[in-house]
């Protein structure tokens, strides 16, 4: 049985990786790719975050470059980087956040990720695919 009251720090990913505003596009590409994931946050000097970054982000952009008939990825990773693909001042939600309020964020934000912050620090990570996930399971 579903139990509504679950919160989202228990069915987080804990084990979080980052990237940082100042990644290159092939970087972040790369992180998205071997690590087989769709999401990072990205975090400043202090550790804070300032912003979520997709593996749709990086299609976009990549698609962009094709259109517009470049080919250079060197090129590319000299003019963009993750803080100019990222969605700054994410929405975010604490530990203690119920699966069912995450669920009306995801909705409510069109969005697929939600950061998990206690304090200034980020915790992990919680996806639309971890939900559904739990739903399955229970």
């Amino acid at each position: 049985m579903i139990d509504i009251r679950t919160s989202v720090g228990q069915i987080m990913s804990r084990n979080v990786l980052f990237a940082k505003p100042h990644f290159s596009f092939s970087e972040v590409a790369r992180l998205f790719s071997e690590m087989k994931i769709h999401h990072l946050p990205v975090i400043n000097e202090e550790r804070r975050l300032i912003g979520v970054i997709s593996a749709n982000d990086v299609m976009r952009a990549y698609s962009r470059l094709l259109s517009g008939g470049e080919s250079d990825l060197a090129g590319m990773d000299e003019r963009v980087k993750v803080a100019d693909l990222m969605t700054s001042d994410p929405v975010y939600v604490c530990p203690a956040t119920s699966i069912h309020k995450a669920a009306e964020l995801f909705n409510n934000h069109r969005i697929q990720c939600l950061p998990v912050v206690e304090g200034t620090e980020v915790k992990g990570i919680v996806t639309s695919r971890d939900l559904v996930r739990y739903f399955a399971e229970h």
